[in-house]
């Protein structure tokens, strides 16, 4: 399809939405073209960083308002040729829009290319966007705003009422939804459109059994139908946080830990299970490259929207895009070969382009590593934020070790091991590796950075001390009285 929007008045055009004519300020309406032919063809054999898959061919697309519109593809065409985009014939496609300036018509695109999506005006539904931490939205942290904005306009125009829509989320374990998603900009454009916004972790939550285990899941999540919102996002520790990593958050605190101790790849599956009707409309506008789902990942400017009924398929063709290795938590929810999968809209081929893949002992500061197994997001979310108020201290090398699923070959020859949280507290104990120190979860924040600091400048074991311990309350009370 191929977009413009015109003067009512002096028939000029523009590629890109505006709301009044620049030259007469008159009214513009949005004019579609679906009859696309090809009037021109270049073919490229030379790759580059941005199209390493070669041949490809560029072509020169003309619709019936005689707009035009380049689109790469690997097939042949012929001058001449009608450029036809088909839609999904598989309950678990995933179509892929390219974004141009539109965000809004990309999403509706995106979503009226799968097969039977059932959204009507009588309809209660839990948009579930990723905001795991106060980001601002060109960090590509969190959901965008502008994605939210033009998901709601797309629901509106299905007939869903605002009455009937929740915005529902839980940030990492540690850290205040409220705070967030009010720096991502999502809860602006909540009130905005009328929406509520509900902290998830708050419940009440409901336990359902699915495949031997209990879940225990947010009451609003199996009532109304889930608008699953990610961010497509680069995981230092699983790989991907995309469709199927978001759906962690729609459990209680001690459930997602639980995810994690059991293991991602055994468990996700049977979360998916219990959450009946989900539908995926994936933010990949920006997305995030590198040292993901954090701060210290990058923007990848990907300008893409995906869509799918499957969750799992949706993060496999992200990652066949991206050129990402496929996590086996994606693997293990896949219910068919990736090869199998019915991928429309743009051509999964054509849009290929690799990305930076994630480092997983990395942490923001240069001097700290991580050594990590099944480490629940309460810690991952703890040793981000400890490490990330060190940077500008240089020091001895350390290791924080985080998880339950740690063996004895991780930790051979690594030398100043810090465990992090209870699970590698034990974990360690039952392995009978001994420690330089542990930083367990329940003391005070300003006690953890503190002794964190200490590992960092000596090459001792040192402790906390009564002194220290006056000077976290204290440091506690100040910021209490500045708020």
């Amino acid at each position: 399809m191929i977009t413009r929007w015109v003067c009512e008045k002096c028939n000029k055009k523009w590629i890109y939405p505006i709301e009044k004519c620049v030259y007469c300020k008159c009214d513009i309406t949005k004019q579609k073209g679906a009859k696309l032919k090809v009037i021109g063809i270049t073919k490229v054999t030379i790759p580059s960083p941005m199209h390493p898959i070669i041949p490809y061919n560029i072509l020169l697309l003309q619709d019936e308002h005689g707009n035009r519109m380049p689109r790469k593809t690997m097939k042949d065409y012929r001058i001449g040729d009608m450029y036809v985009q088909h839609t999904a014939k598989t309950e678990d496609a995933v179509s892929i829009v390219k974004v141009k300036y539109d965000i809004y018509e990309a999403i509706k695109e995106a979503i009226g290319l799968l097969k039977d999506v059932d959204l009507k005006s009588g309809d209660k539904l839990l948009i579930k966007p990723s905001i795991v931490a106060a980001a601002y939205p060109y960090q590509a942290v969190d959901t965008n705003p502008d994605f939210l904005n033009a998901l709601l306009t797309v629901l509106f125009e299905y007939g869903v009422k605002k009455e009937n829509i929740i915005v529902a989320e839980q940030a990492l374990i540690g850290s205040d939804v409220l705070e967030a998603a009010s720096k991502a900009g999502i809860l602006d454009v909540c009130k905005k459109h009328g929406i509520i916004f509900v902290d998830v972790s708050k419940g009440p939550f409901e336990e359902i059994e699915s495949n031997g285990y209990f879940f225990k899941i947010f009451r609003e999540a199996l009532s109304r139908k889930i608008i699953n919102a990610p961010i497509m996002k680069t995981n230092f520790q699983i790989g991907l946080s995309g469709a199927l990593e978001n759906l962690t958050r729609l459990v209680d605190e001690q459930t997602q830990r639980n995810v994690y101790y059991e293991g991602i790849d055994s468990m996700l599956p049977k979360l998916v299970k219990a959450l009946p009707n989900v539908l995926t409309i994936a933010d990949a506008t920006n997305g995030m490259q590198g040292q993901g789902p954090l701060a210290l990942g990058e923007p990848a400017f990907l300008n893409l929207i995906f869509a799918s009924k499957n969750p799992a398929a949706l993060d496999a063709v992200f990652c066949e895009v991206t050129m990402l290795d496929v996590p086996h938590h994606v693997t293990s929810s896949l219910n068919l070969e990736i090869k199998s999968l019915e991928v429309v809209g743009n051509e999964l081929d054509a849009l290929k382009y690799p990305i930076k893949q994630a480092n997983s002992h990395e942490t923001p500061h240069p001097d700290i590593k991580v050594i990590d197994d099944g480490g629940c997001p309460a810690c991952l979310n703890l040793m981000y934020n400890l490490t990330s108020k060190l940077i500008g201290l240089r020091g001895e090398e350390i290791n924080i070790v985080i998880g339950s699923k740690l063996t004895k070959d991780m930790l051979k020859e690594k030398g100043r091991l810090i465990a992090l949280g209870n699970c590698a507290i034990k974990k360690l104990n039952e392995l009978n590796i001994g420690t330089t120190a542990i930083i367990d979860e329940k003391i005070d924040e300003v006690e953890q950075l503190v002794l964190l600091k200490k590992l960092l400048t000596t090459k001792g074991t040192p402790k906390i001390t009564p002194v220290d311990r006056v000077k976290s309350k204290m440091k506690k009370l100040l910021s209490k009285v500045i708020r």
